[in-house]
């Protein structure tokens, strides 16, 4: 009797799994759909005018949908996915087109230009956010995002120094319009100095805040500099890890060893970043032929247009006019100095 309640129990659990994985995925289905469309049409008017690029024709679309069209509450689920899931997994992809050997080659001088960057970064936002007389966690979540890796070092540090849900999103939106300002503008400003590949994949890869956006704005200038700024946004998120241990022991020590304020190393670590690893470890042990690597590589691609759709159909206007123009000031101020400290460095080391 005690056999046949028990398969019936896993039975029951097996369904109830089963149902709920149906459930989200039905959930996520119109907002993919939709940037799924966005992408596709992206791609096809990219092709047409090579000098914008689709990448940022997918923002400019999502924006326009975001702003002037009703988008209804059920999308949101299937945006958020794409921007958060379907960016790692384009990046993991990518690595399938990479090697170790490559990577080297950019040398120590680029973990040192990471490091001088994140921390001049942190440093001088902060203080520019305090001049501007931003309050509470604000200055230090903003130059967190600013120097590290956009809303990922928002949301991830948030609760460490237990800021208020309006701080946390206060705080993402003071950055976010300057994110997609960066894939629009960035590519540009190499193609008016004619920067090489590598130097652009550098400047990029270090100066802009979020992944998808430095994905997008390498990828939009060349294969080569997508790939080179890839490694480097992944090298500056992996900063992630001992900045917010740092800020962990930091606020223990100052709440006297409060225990909510610890941080755990597994929820920190960006795990993504170990399947990259694992996929351009492939490719350098194995060597895979270009027929394989053109595939991994165009879903890639077309991957990130879906994202660059869900980025600009997240940019709300009256959102970001609501944080007022001091911390638009902070974020405008904060970016160009990343830009051309970071372009500085670049020129000097290589």
């Amino acid at each position: 009797m005690g056999n046949a309640n028990l398969q019936v129990s896993q039975s029951y659990q097996k369904k109830s799994f089963l149902f709920d994985h149906s459930l989200s995925f039905r959930n996520k289905l119109p907002g993919v759909a939709l940037v799924f469309i966005i992408g596709v049409l992206a791609n096809s008017l990219g092709r047409d005018f090579p000098l914008i690029g689709g990448a940022v024709i997918a923002i400019i679309i999502g924006i326009l949908v975001r702003n002037f069209l009703h988008i209804p509450a059920s999308f949101t689920e299937g945006i958020t996915y794409t921007l958060k899931t379907l960016l790692k997994t384009a990046i993991i992809l990518l690595g399938f087109g990479l090697s170790y050997v490559s990577i080297f080659q950019l040398g120590y001088e680029a973990i040192l230009l990471v490091i001088v960057a994140v921390l001049a970064g942190i440093l001088f936002t902060f203080v520019l956010a305090k001049l501007f007389k931003l309050e509470g966690n604000i200055p230090l979540l903003v130059s967190l995002g600013t120097a590290i890796c956009g809303a990922t070092a928002i949301v991830t540090s948030s609760p460490i120094v237990r800021a208020k849900e309006e701080e946390t999103a206060y705080a993402i939106n003071t950055i976010f319009a300057f994110n997609v300002l960066a894939v629009l503008f960035y590519p540009l400003i190499g193609q008016l100095f004619s920067m090489p590949d590598h130097i652009f994949g550098l400047w990029s890869g270090v100066a802009i805040h979020d992944t998808s956006s430095v994905v997008a704005a390498g990828y939009s200038y060349s294969s080569a500099a997508g790939d080179t700024s890839v490694v480097i946004k992944l090298i500056r998120t992996l900063m992630l890890v001992p900045v917010t241990l740092i800020l962990s022991i930091f606020i223990s020590l100052k709440s006297k060893g409060n225990a909510t304020n610890k941080v755990k190393l597994s929820k920190v670590f960006p795990t993504f970043i170990l399947f990259f690893a694992g996929a351009v470890a492939v490719n350098t042990i194995f060597s895979l032929p270009p027929s394989l690597t053109s595939v991994t590589d165009g879903v890639a691609k077309f991957l990130i247009l879906m994202v660059m759709a869900s980025v600009g159909l997240g940019t709300d206007f009256k959102k970001i006019k609501s944080v007022g123009l001091r911390p638009l000031f902070v974020g405008l101020i904060s970016s160009v100095m990343m830009g051309l400290l970071t372009l500085t460095i670049i020129l000097l080391l290589y």
